[in-house]
C-alpha cells in the first residue's frame, strides 16, 4: 500500500524538492500580474498550498515546468478578477512621491511606464515571450518548455517583439522632440 502511495502521489520531500524551487521564478511573473509585494507573496503560498492539493496530477504530468506555470498564471488573473480596488502601501506613496519630486526619476518612470503600455500592446505570442525571457528572466529552454516552440524561433519572436517596442518608444519620443522644436520655433 505504502508502495502505490509513493508511485500515484508525491511525498513530502519529493514536493519541497521539485516544485518549491520553482517559487523564485513564480515570483516575478505573479508580481508582475499582481503588481503588489504582499499580494504576491500571498499568492505564491496559496499557489504551493494549490500545487501540494493537485500533486497527483502534477506527478502524472509530463511536462511540470508548463503545468506548474499555466497554473500559477490563471491564479494570478483568477486573483484579479476579485481584486479589491488597489491599495497603496505607505512604502509605495513614498516611491510615488519621492519620483514625482525628482524630475529626472519621474522621466524615467515615464520611459518605463510607455515600455510597458507598449509590451502590453503587442500580439499575444509577442508580449509573452518578451516578458518571461526579459521581464521575468526566464532561459530559453524554460521558455521552450513552456511554450513547445523551438529556441529558434524563440529567438525570431523575442528579437521581433524588442524591435516593435523599440519603434514604439522611438516613434513617441521622436513626435515629442519634434513638438518640442515646433513650439519653440513657432
Amino acid at each position: 500500500m505504502n508502495l502505490n502511495r509513493q508511485i500515484v502521489q508525491m511525498t513530502a520531500e519529493e514536493f519541497k524538492n521539485k516544485i518549491i524551487p520553482f517559487s523564485r521564478k513564480l515570483y516575478p511573473m505573479l508580481f508582475r500580474i499582481l503588481k503588489d509585494e504582499e499580494e504576491t507573496r500571498d499568492a505564491l503560498q496559496d499557489l504551493m498550498v494549490k500545487l501540494w492539493n493537485k500533486r497527483g496530477d502534477l506527478e502524472k504530468c509530463s511536462n511540470q515546468t508548463a503545468y506548474i506555470i499555466t497554473v500559477a498564471k490563471n491564479y494570478s488573473f483568477d486573483l484579479l478578477k476579485k481584486k479589491r480596488p488597489v491599495r497603496i502601501s505607505e512604502k509605495e506613496k513614498y516611491k510615488i512621491l519621492n519620483l514625482e519630486a525628482d524630475g529626472v526619476q519621474h522621466e524615467i518612470k515615464e520611459k518605463y511606464e510607455h515600455v510597458h503600455k507598449t509590451i502590453n500592446k503587442l500580439p499575444e505570442k509577442y508580449r509573452t515571450i518578451i516578458q518571461l525571457r526579459d521581464i521575468d528572466g526566464f532561459s530559453f529552454d524554460e521558455i521552450k518548455e513552456m511554450t513547445g516552440f523551438e529556441i529558434t524561433y524563440l529567438r525570431v519572436i523575442l528579437s521581433r517583439a524588442r524591435l516593435k517596442v523599440k519603434q514604439e518608444v522611438e516613434k513617441i519620443y521622436d513626435y515629442d522632440k519634434t513638438r518640442e522644436i515646433t513650439q519653440q520655433i513657432l
